[in-house]
């Protein structure tokens, strides 16, 4: 299952450089993701994401537009998501009523990538008109334009269908794996699990954990998970069982990765809490 995992991390960084327009080595970015994870972990609202977009942003790519890329990250995870909860639940449940939730997310993921490619398509037009904004506006102006034109730069990649295509493709490979990992575990506390449970149940728990919440998402994540196991027939006690070894090891294998890439880059945790709040206000 660790093995598995850490390869689906493998190819999560692999998008995410595919994003970047392979301008930074797969080493840093795959250090780097796996060091926001580990901030995701210790700090809450899900900070680790500004973390990465700190870090990376540092390697001559600037901080907005490396975030920019997380968030079109985020906007291919709730899409497949909501794939991955649609094309299950039927399999395992069959309630038309949660069916409509996995569409409406769908529906609204796909509706902010269209907006955020039509940004992207009309980036001139964009850039005028918040200049003429920032002139009513102080905020806007306070905002700055060096960070709205790296805003753009970041959404280039929707703007090329070839790196829109690579992207899915590594992002889907890259689920695929995190699903493949779970259903191995899972198999350790059911023997007759199906992978079906394992596609369902990390759906529900992506849906569960994708607004910012606790540090490391404690009680968010082992109640989605219990939620949807037991929906499949699991008994509520080796649902949770369950649920505790997948966060502990998912816990141990980003922190072990994420620990070296911040002592790597010289932060610590404090120093770069205090970063990126700076680099935000």
């Amino acid at each position: 299952m660790i093995l598995v995992y850490t390869i689906g991390l493998g190819l999560r960084a692999m998008a995410w450089r595919s994003l970047l327009k392979e301008e930074v080595s797969y080493r840093n970015v795959f250090l780097v993701l796996n060091a926001g994870y580990l901030l995701n972990n210790v700090l809450p609202f899900r900070l680790g994401e500004l973390g990465r977009a700190f870090i990376l942003g540092r390697k001559g790519l600037g901080f907005w537009r490396v975030f920019t890329t997380i968030l079109i990250e985020r906007a291919f995870d709730m899409a497949i998501v909501a794939g991955l909860v649609l094309g299950t639940l039927p399999a395992v449940w069959g309630s038309a009523g949660a069916n409509q939730v996995a569409v409406l997310v769908m529906g609204v993921v796909l509706t902010g990538l269209f907006v955020l490619h039509l940004l992207a398509r009309n980036r001139d037009k964009a850039l005028a008109l918040f200049d003429k904004l920032s002139l009513r506006s102080p905020r806007l102006l306070a905002l700055g334009k060096h960070r709205i034109q790296a805003f753009f730069t970041g959404l280039a990649a929707l703007t090329d269908f070839s790196r829109f295509a690579q992207v899915l493709a590594w992002m889907m490979a890259a689920w695929l794996s995190a699903v493949l990992a779970q259903f191995l575990l899972l198999r350790a506390f059911a023997p007759s699990a199906n992978f079906l449970w394992a596609a369902f149940g990390q759906g529900v728990v992506a849906l569960g954990v994708a607004l910012p919440s606790s540090p490391a998402y404690v009680g968010i994540l082992e109640a989605a998970w219990v939620s949807a196991l037991t929906l499949v027939g699991l008994q509520p006690g080796t649902a949770l069982a369950y649920a505790f070894a997948s966060h502990l090891l998912n816990i141990v294998v980003t922190g072990l990765i994420g620990g070296y890439a911040l002592a790597n880059e010289g932060f610590s945790l404090g120093n770069l809490y205090y970063r990126i709040r700076k680099e935000t206000t």
